[in-house]
């Protein structure tokens, strides 16, 4: 039920995010260690949720949550299907990192377009965002054009798990995968686990 996907997109499943993040970043990268950039700052998803919206919105879960008792089709439902996927498309973001220089994780949602032959992507804070669930609101969505610089050792895969450092921009860019709020210029981006492997 989509209107479960705020719970599950915001709360639980980016919970569940980060144990996978460990996880899939096992299967996803070899063992090769990448050094951060210096006067990079690690942020969260939690950083980028807009505090005034998610207290409204949690308040509107109760309108929403009459979805579960309602027929599947109904005229009521897609209406208020339709005004959540809208609420959660027009999400607005949060000020505090824009224009800031940023570290952060995600998963990888691979887009057709291609930016002067680099292909870019949305970061999500959880497996299967935009793809086997409903798309998260939109500040929960950066879009990622690789620099022009930047050079990957292998190409990108649906769910890869990473980091990428770059400024954070609030634009909002509808996709075909989802409607993001922030984009970012990754300058580095590398396998989840090499940080950890960094640290040891």
């Amino acid at each position: 039920m989509e209107s479960q996907t705020l719970n599950h997109s915001v709360y639980l499943m980016r919970k569940l995010g980060v144990v996978l993040l460990i996880m899939l970043a096992q299967i996803s990268f070899g063992s090769v260690a990448f050094a951060q950039t210096p006067g990079y700052e690690k942020i969260t998803w939690d950083d980028l949720l807009n505090e005034e919206w998610y207290a409204q919105m949690r308040k509107d879960m109760a309108t929403y949550g009459r979805m579960a008792f309602l027929k599947d089709g109904s005229e009521e439902a897609e209406k208020l299907m339709k005004s959540l996927r809208q609420k959660l498309d027009e999400a607005p973001v949060s000020p505090k990192y824009i224009g800031r220089k940023i570290r952060m994780p995600g998963f990888v949602v691979p887009l057709d377009a291609v930016r002067d032959g680099r292909r870019e992507f949305l970061l999500v804070p959880y497996f299967g965002a935009c793809i086997h669930t409903p798309p998260p609101p939109a500040n929960q969505i950066v879009l990622v054009s690789p620099h022009s610089k930047l050079k990957l050792s292998k190409p990108l895969e649906s769910m890869d798990v990473v980091w990428v450092e770059g400024e954070l921009k609030e634009a909002r860019t509808q996709t075909q995968s989802g409607v993001s709020g922030y984009s970012l210029e990754a300058i580095q981006i590398y396998p989840y686990k090499a940080l950890h492997q960094n640290k040891k």
